[in-house]
């Protein structure tokens, strides 16, 4: 399967506060599941990578795909279709869109809408 960690995500393991979310991503790993995480969400949570030992090995094992100028124009007609402004959370959408993948996010609502204004309909859990 493909997953695809909006930022909440990569704070559930990074704090260890949700041990289910680390256990889960043990297993996907495990199952040799293509874990993808957009480069501006890992950029909202790095602040002191040397202090951050746990978020850093995690982002090792996932596939860091970056936000290029081809991106650009899909990711703000989406936000223009949807009514919404956060280009994180639209290119957490689109990603999940093109690889159709599972989200894991904190805020499934959004997500949710942005997946709904493109028509599909894909997972989206909470960490």
């Amino acid at each position: 399967m493909k997953y695809v960690y909006d930022s909440g995500a990569l704070i559930a393991i990074e704090r260890s506060r949700n041990s289910t979310q680390v256990t889960s991503h043990e297993e996907r790993l495990a199952a040799r599941d293509q874990i993808i995480v957009p480069a501006p969400v890992a950029a909202q949570v790095v602040r002191r990578p040397a202090r951050q030992a746990r978020l850093m090995l995690t982002l090792r094992s996932c596939q860091v795909i970056p936000f290029r100028d081809a991106d650009v124009s899909p990711v703000g007609e989406l936000l223009a279709r949807s009514g919404t402004a956060d280009v994180v959370d639209g290119f957490v959408a689109l990603t999940a869109a093109l690889e159709r993948a599972v989200v894991i996010t904190s805020d499934p609502d959004d997500i949710g809408l942005l997946l709904d204004t493109m028509g599909l309909s894909l997972p989206v859990l909470k960490p």
